[in-house]
Formats: C-alpha cells, sequence, structure tokens
C-alpha cells in the first residue's frame, strides 16, 4: 500500500546556500548555511555577582562556512560545511528516526571549537517555551540555555527601570532555573539540542542565532499539523510525566517554628472546611524569626527536636486527619555542621579548580555541595539524609536548588562545573526518584523542584517557580507567574505551582499585601498544584487567617481547587496518554488565532476553561482575551461570543472564569448534608482532602467519589465527550438537540457551601449508575445520555444546568 502519510524532508540549495527542513510540503525550519561558522572560543571570563555567573570569551575567532557538500554514508545523508580554506568544518548527519521525527548531529572538526547556527524566519513565526521562563521570551531578545537563579525585581523602581538591561536584576528578563533549549514553533514543529553545553541564543525577528558552547551536539525536530500534535509526538519521543497520586492535587499548606504549630493549623483547617491534603515543614531541620524575617539556617540536614520533638508521631497524626507530611533537602551542607564533616571525612562534596571542596555562598554563608557523580553519591544520600527523613515519617519534600554548581568545579567522574553544570539537576532529581521508587513503588510520594533540565518532567512529580518576588511588579512579581506556568508546558513541567503570595523580600520588596495574596491565591487555584509559602518575611507577609475576608476568599478557591479533582484526575490521564498538558497556552486549542500566540497572561484548564487572573493592583479595567466560540461567565452565567477582547471590573473575591458552551465540567460535591436524603438530597459541597480522613471532622476522597456533579453547558449544539473517571473506568456524555420544548425539570437546591460553584445552574437531577448502564436525561434542549463503562463503579451522578 502506498504510504500517503507526510514525511520529514530537506533540501540543499547550493546557491542560495540555504537547508530547507520540510514536513507535507510545509517550511519548518530555513538555515542559512553563509552564517554558520565554527568558532574557536578566546579566554573565558566569569565574573560573579550574588548568586549569578556573567560568563563570556574574549577574542573568540569566527570561522564562517564557505562551502558545502552533500554526501550518502551508511544509508544517511551527510552534508559538510567548510570554510574558505577548509581547514575547519562543520558536519551535519540526519537521521530519519520516523515520517515525523529526524535527529541531526552537529559536529566540529576541531574538539576545542563552539558552533554557531543561524535560522531565517518569517517575522510572525512564533517560538514558544525555552523551559521555564518569567518573562515569555519574543525577538528581540538574547539567552543563555544555562540553569542559574531566576531574576530580582527592583520593587516599586521596576516601572522606572523597566526598559533598562539590568531589569530584572541582575541580567534582564530571562535568567531562569530552567532555561531549556526545547522549543515549539507556530511553523508546524518543536525541537531540542541534546548537549549540556551553555547555548548563547540571540533570536531577531527574521534572523535567529544559537552558539553551542561545545564541538558535538544533536537536534531533534519533531514535526506536526497542529501545536497538540507536535507536543504529542514530542513526548512520545521524551516520554510523558507520571500522573501523582490524588493527595498531590489537593490545596498544601505551608507550617513554621514549631510542631506544635503544624498541629494547630490542621486542626484550624478541618473546623474551618477548609480543604487541604499536605502540610509542608521546610524548617524541620531548625529556623530562626524575628519580627521582620525567617531564615532557615544552617542547613544541617538532621531534624531539630527542639522545634520537633516527635515527628514520627506528628506523622502518623497528620496522616489519620488526611494530611501528608513534606519537609526540605538540598544538595548544600553549611560549613561546620557534623554532616558536613562527614561529607569531608567521606570526600562526597565537590572539589574547586586546586582540590579543595568548593565553597558555595548562600545568602553570604558557606556550604558544601555534594557531589552527585561520585560512585558512592545514592549511597552515602540514602544513607545520611532520605532514609533517615523516611523514617520520620515524611511522605516527600522539596527537592530545592540544583543551579548552584560553579563552572570551576572538578567532579568525580573527571567533568568539569562547565561541562556539568546543567547536568547537575537531573542526577540531584534522579537521586530523589531513585529513592522513592524503591520505597514506595505505588508512587505515594512527591518531592518538587525549582530547576531544571531536558529530562526534569520525567524524574519530578512537580515542578515549582521558584522565588518569586512578594509583591505585583512584572520584575519577580506576580505578573511573571502566568508566563512562567505557560513557557514551563512545553518542557513538560505539567505539574506546576507558584509560591502563594510570593517568596522573597529582598531588597526595595516589601512584604505582601492583601490584596496581593487574594490575586496569587487565586491564580494558583487553577494550576495543578495549589500551595501556600511563608516566605522570607514570614511575621510580616499576610496569610489565610489574617482577617475574615481573606479566610473567606482563601477557603472559596481552596475549595474550587478541590472540587475540580474530577477534571484534573482526567487532564492527567490526557497528560500521560496523550502528552496534552493540564494547563494550556490559548494557542494549543486555537492555533489558527494570532492573538492566542502572544498571550501570557491567561491561560486554559483543558479544552474547557479559560482563566484570566488579575495579575496587577488594578481591578477595575481588567482585560480579557476570549477565543473564537461561546464562554460562560462562570460566576455570572453571562455568555460572551469569542473571539473578543473584554474589559472588566473584577472584585476582589473574584477570579475570572469562562466555560466553553457546550462543555461539561465534572466536580466534586462532597456528600449530602446530615439528615437529608441521599436521592434528591443537598449535598455539602466541600470535600476536605483528597485522602481518606479515619480521625476528626471532614470528608476524603474516597467517601465523596460516591457522587459525581456534572456541571452541564448545553446548547442547540449536539456533541458527545468521553471522560476518564476518577477511580477507574469511564463515562460517555451524548447530546442530541431536539425541537421540542419539555417541561422544565426539577430544581435541585445548590451545596451547603456553593460559593465556589458555577452560578445560577438551578436545574437539575440526579442519576445512579452501575457498571455498563446507560440512562437518558430531557433537559431543556434536548436528550442527554450517560453511559457508564462496565470498568466504572456503582455512583450517584448529580446533572446540573443552566
Amino acid at each position: 500500500m502506498k504510504d500517503t502519510q507526510p514525511h520529514i524532508a530537506w533540501q540543499l540549495d547550493d546557491k542560495s546556500a540555504s537547508l530547507t527542513i520540510m514536513y507535507g510540503g510545509r517550511v519548518l525550519i530555513h538555515w542559512d548555511l553563509s552564517k554558520w561558522a565554527a568558532v574557536t572560543p578566546g579566554r573565558l571570563a566569569v565574573r560573579r555577582v550574588i548568586a549569578w555567573d556573567f560568563v563570556k570569551t574574549s577574542h573568540d575567532r569566527h570561522h564562517p562556512m564557505t562551502s558545502w557538500d552533500e554526501t550518502l554514508e551508511n544509508q544517511q545523508t551527510v552534508i559538510r560545511l567548510s570554510d574558505r580554506l577548509s581547514r575547519h568544518h562543520i558536519t551535519l548527519t540526519f537521521t530519519a528516526l520516523g515520517s515525523w521525527h529526524i535527529a541531526i548531529r552537529i559536529k566540529t572538526s576541531h574538539p576545542d571549537q563552539f558552533i554557531r547556527m543561524v535560522w531565517l524566519t518569517e517575522e510572525n513565526d512564533s517560538w514558544q517555551g525555552f523551559g521555564e521562563h518569567t518573562h515569555s521570551i519574543r525577538p528581540p531578545a538574547r539567552f543563555d540555555s544555562w540553569v542559574e537563579e531566576g531574576p530580582v525585581g527592583w520593587g516599586f523602581l521596576s516601572r522606572i527601570f523597566k526598559h533598562t538591561p539590568w531589569f530584572p536584576f541582575p541580567k534582564g528578563p530571562y535568567a531562569s532555573y530552567a532555561s531549556l533549549p526545547l522549543w515549539l514553533s507556530s511553523a508546524g514543529y518543536s525541537a531540542w539540542f541534546t548537549s549540556f553545553e551553555r547555548i548563547r541564543w540571540n533570536l531577531q525577528q527574521t534572523m535567529r542565532s544559537a552558539t553551542v558552547w561545545g564541538a558535538d551536539t544533536t537536534l531533534h525536530v519533531i514535526a506536526g499539523h497542529t501545536p497538540k500534535q507536535v507536543l504529542s509526538r514530542q513526548f512520545l519521543v521524551l516520554g510523558t510525566p507520571s500522573p501523582p497520586g490524588p493527595w498531590v492535587l489537593a490545596p498544601w499548606n505551608d507550617s513554621i517554628q514549631g510542631q506544635q504549630s503544624a498541629l494547630t493549623l490542621a486542626r484550624f483547617l478541618r473546623e474551618h472546611r477548609i480543604p487541604s491534603g499536605t502540610l509542608w515543614i521546610e524548617d524541620w531541620m531548625g529556623s530562626h524569626q524575628d519580627d521582620r524575617r525567617f531564615w532557615m539556617r544552617p542547613l544541617t540536614h538532621q531534624v531539630d527536636t527542639d522545634l520537633y520533638p516527635d515527628l514520627p508521631d506528628l506523622s502518623q497524626t497528620l496522616h489519620a486527619q488526611g494530611f501528608r507530611l513534606l519537609g526540605y533537602f538540598c544538595p548544600e551542607i553549611t560549613e561546620g555542621t557534623d554532616l558536613y564533616h562527614q561529607a569531608l571525612r567521606d570526600d562526597i562534596l565537590v572539589k574547586d579548580r586546586v582540590g579543595n571542596p568548593a565553597v558555595i555562598k548562600i545568602l553570604g554563608i558557606n556550604h558544601g555541595q555534594l557531589d552527585l557523580t561520585h560512585p558512592s553519591a545514592f549511597t552515602w544520600i540514602h544513607d545520611h539524609l532520605l532514609y533517615p527523613a523516611l523514617q520520620l515519617g515524611f511522605d516527600g519534600w522539596m527537592a530545592d536548588f540544583g543551579e548552584y554548581l560553579p563552572l570551576t568545579a572538578k567532579l568525580s567522574d573527571g567533568t568539569s562545573g562547565t561541562v556539568s553544570h546543567n547536568r547537575y539537576p537531573l542526577l540531584w532529581q534522579a537521586i530523589h526518584r531513585q529513592f522513592w521508587r524503591q520505597y514506595r513503588p505505588d508512587d505515594e510520594y512527591v518531592f518538587f523542584v525549582r530547576s531544571g533540565w531536558i529530562g526534569t518532567h520525567r524524574l519530578a512529580p512537580v515542578v515549582w517557580g521558584g522565588d518569586s518576588d512578594t509583591d505585583f511588579e512584572e520584575g519577580d512579581g506576580l505578573p511573571t507567574v502566568i508566563p512562567e506556568a505557560l513557557s514551563a508546558q512545553v518542557a513538560g513541567f505539567f505539574y506546576w505551582a507558584t509560591d502563594i503570595g510570593g517568596y522573597m523580600t529582598f531588597g526595595l520588596t516589601r512584604p505582601s499585601t492583601k490584596s496581593l495574596f487574594i490575586r496569587w491565591v487565586q491564580a494558583a487555584s487553577l494550576l495543578p498544584v495549589m500551595r501556600t509559602h511563608h516566605g522570607t518575611a514570614a511575621p510580616r507577609n499576610w496569610r489565610l487567617d489574617r482577617d475574615s475576608e481573606t479566610l473567606e476568599i482563601y477557603s472559596r478557591y481552596a475549595r474550587l481547587h478541590t472540587a475540580l479533582y474530577p477534571y484534573f484526575h482526567h487532564l492527567c490521564t490526557l497528560a500521560e496518554q496523550m502528552g496534552w498538558p493540564l494547563i494550556r497556552p490559548l494557542y494549543l486549542e486555537f492555533p489558527e488565532d494570532k492573538t492566542s500566540w502572544r498571550l501570557d497572561q491567561e491561560f486554559m484548564v483543558g479544552d474547557g476553561l479559560v482563566v484570566a487572573p488579575v495579575l496587577t493592583s488594578s481591578s477595575s479595567s481588567h482585560p480579557i482575551y476570549l477565543p473564537s466560540g461561546k464562554w460562560r461567565s462562570w460566576w455570572t452565567n453571562k455568555v460572551y461570543e469569542g473571539p473578543q477582547w473584554i474589559s472588566e471590573n473584577v472584585p476582589l473575591d473574584q477570579l475570572p472564569v469562562f466555560i466553553r458552551d457546550p462543555f461539561f465540567v465534572p466536580l466534586l460535591e462532597g456528600v449530602p448534608a446530615t439528615g437529608t436524603d441521599a436521592g434528591i438530597s443537598q449535598m455539602e459541597g466541600v470535600v476536605d482532602s483528597l485522602s481518606p480522613i479515619t480521625t476528626g471532622p471532614g470528608v476524603g476522597l474516597n467517601r465523596a467519589l460516591d457522587y459525581l456533579a456534572l456541571y452541564l453547558c448545553v446548547s442547540n449544539t449536539a456533541y458527545q465527550k468521553l471522560f476518564r473517571l476518577p477511580d477507574g473506568g469511564y463515562l460517555r456524555l451524548e447530546f442530541q438537540p431536539l425541537p421540542q420544548i419539555f417541561s422544565k425539570p426539577l430544581r435541585l437546591p445548590s451545596p451547603v457551601f456553593s460559593d465556589h460553584f458555577p452560578q445560577f445552574a438551578s436545574f437539575g437531577t440526579t442519576v445512579l449508575l452501575k457498571p455498563g448502564e446507560s440512562h437518558e436525561i430531557r433537559i431543556n434542549h434536548g436528550i442527554m445520555t450517560l453511559s457508564a463503562s462496565e470498568d466504572s463503579r456503582k455512583r450517584q451522578y448529580i446533572l446540573r444546568w443552566w
């Protein structure tokens, strides 16, 4: 049979000095070979500014390519570029790995050289991703693929310095904990380099260059007809992240300053019916706090028994109440501590260029850093860090840092910091992954990271955006969170989180305010992982219990986040099977909409919700873009026809959320309120944890899954949806519009806690479905048929519609 599938092809044009890669007759990549060069680097200069390295080479010698020839060697196309004197060469070897996937090995003839390559692009060719960035990368842009501390804002001076090259401090907008050489192009492809060396990018509108600081790299190119197809194929190659346990998708709350504080917080959350599934005690190894600041030093990696006299008992108590317990680790150990001296004796620390333990300064304090290439690295970390913590009752932890390996470092495997700097986060994360898979192969654990490289998505269950400033400023405050989240999705960081309220109160940045905290809560509530943080100015930062209004609003969005668990679970299944992120840039669903490629302040949850959080201090004229189709406001029931921009005056307690029409949203409404009939009862409307609760008040996931609410947007359009159920099997919904007008259906009472659910969905009914059963329901405009798969469970479905 003739193969009708399009294939990636490439064509060398000797006259125009161009190399073109195509798919289905469409140009993906156009390289100008006359602008390629082998680069002999000059002297390397490194200048350290606090936590950032400024790196450059001087007196580089560029050897431009002037001629090229194409041959076939071992069934592979080889294109050889040469300079004028034929002393320097760049060889490109093409390997077809499928109809839509090629790998191009790019190598210079001298092992000490760099590779400079140049793309010619259409002005409207949008490149998305490059890892996780607080500012969307748009031409003109210069940046490095290099993991390092993220940027820091200038506080209230940010608006003055925003157009200077040192804004944000100190390297501009593109410093990142996870700056990866992986991008998605609107031309119809994604691509990534496999080498760990620094890559220096210069993106202009129609000419874009990358200089790989190495002599040998491989570029993978994945083609597709739509961005979603490209991502599916990309993650078929790179692998998809494993879905976390249900409890990871319930809100996380931080607790510091002792065991009693954690118990008090847990009791407060349950008594106030505020959903939470995790307590994170960052300072289990000790901390200090005065009336202005909180700091966690020294990094001993051993329990502080004054603050936490009985961690196993704390863990057992929290587990019974439906909480998991998380702690903290990093690969640095404070000098002078017992563990540091043990690391010296075992020769497990990174060395400097003369063979002494490298000194890592964090906030002015000296630390040693674990050499993760050492043959005994896993065993040592297992014995001295991770296993003792497991015995204390932890279910996971923050696996912090990973981006501090000095360029001058010498590692046990013979590599230098220059070569292994970007590899170090993967080594750090692989140790934690190996540890947890050994002790909890059922995946009942979590660790979360901030630094990353290509492959982090397969190692770390959760990625968070690092140390944001506690303000509304564009430097590193709340407005940077959604660009960070969206860029991270291209790299596969599907289970992504932010520090609610921000973390860093430094220099001119002030502590978090009430409005900042609330707006951050709202933005985080529709992310897959919702988690609070106390921040460096913990005594002065705003908290969820600071006043009654804040508590009410926080509770509302914690309940919303938890109620969305069935939808998130459905999206987790698609993420694993299809490679589609849970939260999505609008261009994934509306690639033909040019506006969608420029949006970085709103996002979609799956293909059914548009979320446009308020990210500034002003909300009187909040701009919202709605793509093509009909969109129903979650809160007001007002329907908008897209595509259009709207401007809304958004109250402090409201997060702009819009439901696609037609669509349905599966939600948890908890269990029937006490004393009501389970058949047509009023539901409680709150689920306290996505783990079982065996002691004290609250409803756990095991009880809540006896009921499932379906909020339906129905119109005169036929549609069908397949929904993956949280505890196995699927539910098929088919709607068929009919011209007849039926009598008004039963009005179901709203849940007791109802302010977080879509408003005005006042019509409804209940259906008890057994595995393999179907049921028809007559609603306003037609017939809805529900069909449960044979491998589902008996459950009562609550249908509500407008």
